[in-house]
């Protein structure tokens, strides 16, 4: 994935979390990379990504690898529900 350069001067602070691959889900036009994080009590996390943009990660990473990814959090209403999505910005490997 390529470097993060933010566009505006708007927002400064992203969200990030790390974690460890174990799932890869290639779609059409929108695909997404799955994390477990947490210690004692792990959990999975869910992350978007772009098509063009889950190419280069699928190249760089693999399941098992820890990443650090940097993120931003949206939400859409359909019908009486919401719905909030992790949006992937940057990921790079994790020490």
């Amino acid at each position: 994935m390529e470097t993060f350069t933010n566009k505006n001067d708007k927002q400064l602070h992203f969200n990030q979390i790390r974690g460890i691959i174990n799932e890869m889900n290639d779609g059409d036009r929108y695909c997404s990379i799955t994390l477990t994080v947490g210690h004692e009590n792990t959990r999975n996390v869910n992350v978007s990504l772009r098509k063009n943009e889950f190419d280069s990660v699928i190249n760089k990473f693999k399941i098992g690898d820890k990443v650090c990814v940097r993120f931003f959090l949206s939400s859409n209403k359909k019908g009486d529900r919401w719905y909030t999505s992790a949006n992937a910005l940057e990921i790079t490997k994790d020490i």
